[in-house]
């Protein structure tokens, strides 16, 4: 992995987390690349879940609306 596709990697990984700052993550992806992407592969997939779960919570919302 380049220098710049590391860097790339822990910015995405730094953006979508509380825990990581770009330094921290930096370092991650430098020590464990595998294991950083795996972490932005999950934070990812629950960021998919989390809209998914939003969507079918407003379908449900306005189901019971339109029953009343």
């Amino acid at each position: 992995m380049t220098e710049q596709e590391q860097r790339d990697l822990a910015r995405r990984l730094a953006e979508s987390s509380n825990v990581f700052d770009f330094e921290r993550a930096l370092e991650l992806v430098q020590w464990k690349p595998a294991e950083a992407e795996k972490l932005l592969r999950m934070q990812e997939e629950a960021e998919r879940w989390q809209a998914e779960s939003a969507r079918g919570l407003d379908r449900l919302h306005r189901a019971a609306q339109e029953f009343r």
